[in-house]
């Protein structure tokens, strides 16, 4: 008898768990203005033509071979002394490929007659393809003495 009552007791929890629908039929869904049909929503799939690429080609005046560049607290750098003049040509073309050829095709950049080298205290060097302006006060003196000699030579 007691066995009976253990079975009893250990079946009638599984069965309480079981949990039936409340509801036979299938959910309805609705549009979010409440009705079931369309609501006239359309989406318009024409492309723009694309506009024109802007290209943009900067020519700098190098006035020297690359270098390292020391500064006054032992950094230093490789880059190449440059003017702070520089040439630049804007091109309107269709795609990249058009901008491609129309920079082949560009004249050559002049260099200016008096190029300036030293500007308010800095000098201009070309670092990773990039101008960075450098205070000369920065620079080692070995390389004050580079700039200056340079900038003796230059036309005034």
């Amino acid at each position: 008898m007691k066995a009976l009552l253990i079975l009893l007791a250990m079946t009638a929890p599984l069965s309480a768990q079981v949990i039936l629908p409340t509801t036979g039929s299938k959910f309805d869904t609705r549009t979010i203005n409440g009705s079931g049909g369309n609501s006239g929503v359309s989406v318009n799939n024409a492309t723009k033509p694309a506009p024109p690429t802007k290209t943009k080609l900067t020519s700098y005046f190098l006035l020297g071979e690359p270098r390292q560049w020391k500064s006054t607290d032992g950094k230093s750098l490789l880059g190449t002394i440059i003017t702070f003049e520089e040439s630049v040509l804007e091109f309107d073309a269709a795609n990249p490929a058009a901008a491609r050829e129309a920079v082949a095709k560009a004249p050559p950049a002049k260099m200016p007659a008096k190029p300036t080298l030293i500007r308010e205290g800095k000098v201009r060097l070309l670092v990773n393809q990039k101008p960075v302006e450098v205070p000369m006060e920065r620079l080692s003196e070995e390389d004050r003495k580079y700039v200056e000699d340079l900038n003796a030579r230059l036309p005034k």
